[in-house]
């Protein structure tokens, strides 16, 4: 009797001893799931910063780290996983590292059930200039118009006076605007015998790259990115350096070894006579007529609110060209070619000691907190 009772006795002690360890299992198991969770929403976090981020970064202590422009480009609240109401991240900078001008650190926290937390910290970095299009409207209501068919705007990233794009390099779109509405608008304006004349990054459905895209706004390039531009010592700075109204002969703007900043403070016209070129950055406050041969390697800003922005003679573009107007008309022989080359020109001319134009931004390290 006394021995039954000793095995009935074994035996409800490793009955017991089963089910701790095996509530125990189910424990590290779904620790073990809500910690993913935690990590994958970390992860998402920091992909989610960094697509916010991306529109353009001059300087991380200017443009992103004070709390007003974090706030503005990410929130101060936590997000949601899509579809999973108890999974959420934050995201904020970094004071320790403190920031540069050329790179910052983020904390990416993802939150999941059973206080599940997971810490993911990067460092962003400037990696190269940024530009939406190869053509870029910044403006809301613009106007496209586009007459011939021998132009080209290509968003494929082209060499300094390459022909063909460089392999394997990352497109950008031929034309871009900041709404859907305004990509619509100029896709529209494109016969079918022109919309082949518009290549870049594919946008689906449509042969023409042309689409929308986070990038400075007008207001930011007339306000802030254009006079840090024109603060710049004289050289490299040249205001009016010919009668803009009449630019005609054989002028020079730049060159590739030595770079400037031209700026002409109204309407601009380069007649047919000549052969005008140019290197670096060159703005123009107004309309910008080329009815002549130009050679530009870097960006072009045209600044007016509601002025056209015409290329009707034999006008060559590496790098890039922003326009603020409300209506664009290209024709003639032209091609702008989008060049990151070009662009990083424009950003290091002599005599400038600072970043002018906006720049990419990549993760640079990570580690997991």
């Amino acid at each position: 009797m006394v021995f039954a009772l000793l095995v009935l006795l074994a035996i409800l002690t490793l009955g017991v001893a089963g089910l701790s360890g095996a509530g125990f299992g189910l424990t590290l198991s779904n620790n073990y799931r809500t910690g993913v969770q935690a990590t994958q929403a970390a992860e998402s976090g920091l992909v989610h910063a960094v697509s916010n981020v991306n529109v353009g970064v001059v300087s991380f202590t200017t443009d992103i780290t004070p709390t007003d422009k974090w706030n503005a480009v990410f929130g101060s609240s936590a997000a949601q996983m899509p579809g999973y109401s108890n999974i959420a991240y934050t995201v904020t900078p970094m004071t320790n590292p403190a920031a540069t001008s050329t790179n910052m650190w983020i904390t990416a926290v993802g939150q999941a059930p059973g206080q599940s937390s997971r810490t993911i910290n990067a460092r962003l970095g400037l990696t190269q200039p940024f530009t939406c299009g190869a053509i870029d409207l910044p403006s809301t209501g613009v106007d496209a118009d586009f007459t011939g068919n021998s132009f080209s705007i290509d968003g494929n990233d082209y060499a300094l006076g390459g022909t063909s794009p460089i392999a394997g390099s990352t497109p950008t779109l031929g034309i871009s605007t900041r709404t859907q509405t305004d990509a619509s608008t100029v896709l529209g304006a494109l016969s079918s015998g022109q919309q082949d004349n518009v290549a870049g990054t594919a946008v689906a459905n449509q042969v023409a790259s042309i689409g929308s895209c986070q990038g400075p706004s007008s207001d930011r390039i007339r306000n802030t990115i254009v006079p840090t531009i024109l603060a710049q010592p004289s050289p490299p700075v040249y205001t009016n350096p010919v009668d803009r109204r009449n630019i005609n002969g054989n002028i020079t703007l730049g060159t590739v070894s030595s770079p400037q900043i031209t700026y002409f403070d109204g309407d601009t016209t380069i007649k047919a006579n000549g052969n005008a070129s140019g290197s670096g950055i060159l703005i123009v406050r107004g309309s910008l007529t080329i009815q002549g041969n130009f050679d530009f390697t870097g960006l072009v800003i045209v600044d007016g609110t509601t002025q056209i922005t015409t290329i009707t003679g034999n006008a060559t573009i590496y790098g890039a060209v922003w326009t603020t107007d409300l209506s664009l008309t290209v024709g003639g022989s032209a091609a702008v070619r989008y060049s990151t080359g070009a662009l990083s020109l424009a950003n290091s001319i002599p005599g400038v000691t600072q970043t002018l134009l906006p720049q990419r931004v990549g993760v640079l390290a990570w580690s997991k907190g």
